[in-house]
């Protein structure tokens, strides 16, 4: 039996040819589908629904559907409802549904099978679906490391969205920094146990802010994760030998491993 099979399944929002197409393919798996305008949704009737599930219609900019999403966070019968958002494919929209508690998005002309996936995943499928994005959203639950500090520099919004929310959930104290400007002086304020670098970066690149951390006499003992899209031999070379303790490439570790590799190095 499926994950699916008689899951109550909410759909809010204004009709969408995509979102028809996902209500069709849940339904085979024996969901039941109610559907709502964003100004006709009662947000009390919910949980007495046993809704199991919400999908959001994120594409109209309307007052209402713009609320939505932040009102299910805050509303304390339903923010433990999985929330999937239809969402523009941008970082700057999908940053802001995740930010207002979705669980996970998918964008418009995505494939009903990767959707589909994506929402048993969030539902706790004990498969790994064959679409699994790499960077793991999921609300389950994260073990607790109350008290360690993170500082993070990565210039990439959609990412520091995503580390904030996952940092976050587990009890981590964090900073997120988009470029190396005053890099020195913010970590030292911070005072992290680990921090953890992009190489690619505006104005300063990776490398030179790590020689930078590693010589100077305030950062030089925090131990320093390199987390990165470069993935060649002499990058990981010339990291170690300015004083990184660990190389992660971003495409090939889900911010699940990312928690554990924090907890296994920070000093």
């Amino acid at each position: 039996m499926s994950i699916l099979t008689g899951k109550h399944v909410l759909i809010i929002g204004n009709e969408n040819e995509q979102l028809d197409t996902v209500a069709a393919a849940l339904i085979t798996y024996g969901a039941d589908i109610k559907t709502v305008t964003c100004e006709k949704v009662d947000l009390s009737a919910i949980s007495s629904e046993q809704t199991g599930l919400i999908l959001v219609n994120h594409l109209h900019e309307g007052v209402h559907c713009t609320n939505v999403l932040s009102q299910l966070h805050d509303t304390t019968t339903c923010k433990d409802i999985p929330v999937l958002a239809l969402v523009p494919n941008d970082q700057a929209h999908i940053g802001e549904v995740l930010m207002h508690g979705a669980a996970d998005y998918f964008v418009p002309d995505e494939d009903v099978h990767t959707v589909v996936d994506k929402i048993k995943q969030v539902l706790g499928d004990i498969q790994t679906p064959d679409h699994q994005s790499v960077i793991d959203i999921s609300t389950r639950e994260v073990s607790k490391q109350t008290g360690t500090k993170v500082f993070v520099v990565e210039d990439d919004v959609l990412l520091q969205n995503l580390l904030a929310i996952r940092f976050e959930k587990s009890g981590l104290e964090f900073e997120i920094a988009g470029d190396g400007i005053d890099l020195i002086q913010k970590v030292s304020i911070f005072a992290p146990h680990i921090i953890i670098l992009d190489l690619m970066l505006p104005g300063k690149d990776g490398f030179t802010l790590l020689q930078q951390l590693k010589t100077d006499k305030q950062t030089k003992t925090v131990p320093v994760l390199i987390f990165s899209n470069r993935d060649s031999r002499d990058d990981r070379e010339r990291a170690k030998a300015l004083g990184a303790i660990g190389f992660y490439v971003k495409a090939m570790t889900d911010l699940s491993e990312l928690l554990d590799i924090i907890d296994t190095h920070k000093a």
